[in-house]
């Protein structure tokens, strides 16, 4: 699957892109669901050097699911600052117009902000081989070995 980067503007000129007033991004577009059928559309950065893919927890609610005895755990920001996580299993759907992916994963909930949600290592990015193309300014994901195959029921 191909996602194109999305551009972000910028207020000034950016100088490490020779002065190209957006900056190019890796976020794509998914849709993450929890209990009875409740789902959210979301977009997240494609962060390499996220261990785990992170929500905020309002999202947990939005879909459905309880966090009062989930799993808990931390994880540390950019900045250094240790937070509370806490994880439970959600259903992703991803699709580039052509292809689609579905999968049930882990992910951390936290109550910190976050600018948009962080599809990272354990939970996302675990189950493709990754592409980065700069000049192109798309991400190709295809699935790997570690993707997780449904089982169809009787």
């Amino acid at each position: 699957m191909t996602f194109r980067y999305s551009l972000k503007k910028t207020h000034r000129p950016v100088q490490s892109l020779n002065g190209r007033m957006a900056r190019p991004r890796a976020i794509i577009s998914f849709a993450i669901s929890g209990r009875g059928g409740l789902h959210a559309d979301r977009e997240g950065l494609l962060d390499t050097g996220a261990d785990d893919t992170v929500f905020e927890e309002w999202i947990a609610a939005k879909i459905g699911l309880d966090l009062t005895d989930a799993p808990e755990g931390e994880a540390q920001g950019v900045g250094g600052v240790v937070t509370a996580v806490r994880y439970a299993v959600v259903t992703f759907r991803i699709s580039d117009g052509i292809e689609s992916r579905e999968w049930d994963a882990w992910v951390a909930f936290t109550s910190a902000r976050l600018r948009q949600p962080l599809p990272g290592f354990a939970g996302f990015l675990q189950f493709f081989d990754a592409h980065f193309f700069g000049q192109r300014e798309e991400v190709e994901l295809t699935a790997n070995g570690l993707f997780p195959v449904r089982q169809s029921s009787p």
